[in-house]
């Protein structure tokens, strides 16, 4: 009982065992030999849709352009201001400085002059 009836079995099934064969490759379905044309509603539309696109895009471009615009000139401005409000602040410390009582009596007998106080207009808002 050395031998094994199932090696037996397996030695001679290689001779009927079949050798796998190629599958035919299957070819996709066919494209339809004719093409649908766009109807003359559907051009009309992709026309004007394509022309509202376009519209859209200046619209845009142009509000951007002027709102950099409108932007630089109001910069430009607020610095005009900002001088204008430091050059009024400058002379009303120099306005200061010059109506100074202390200022007045040095000058006025330095030059000879008596001040009287009630003869000095003071200009406040």
């Amino acid at each position: 009982m050395v031998d094994n009836t199932a090696r037996q079995l397996d030695m001679l099934e290689p001779q009927r065992r079949e050798a796998p064969q190629a599958r035919p490759k299957v070819q996709p379905a066919t494209q339809p030999a004719t093409k649908v044309a766009f109807s003359p509603l559907e051009r009309l539309l992709s026309v004007v849709l394509g022309l509202v696109a376009v519209g859209f895009c200046l619209c845009y471009l142009t509000a951007s352009m002027h709102l950099a615009n409108l932007t630089r000139t109001y910069q430009t401005v607020q610095n005009q201001v900002t001088v204008q409000k430091r050059i009024i602040a400058d002379d009303k410390q120099t306005v200061g400085e010059l109506s100074n009582s202390d200022r007045l009596n040095s000058y006025a007998s330095a030059h000879g002059f008596a001040v009287i106080e009630g003869n000095i207009k003071h200009a406040v808002k």
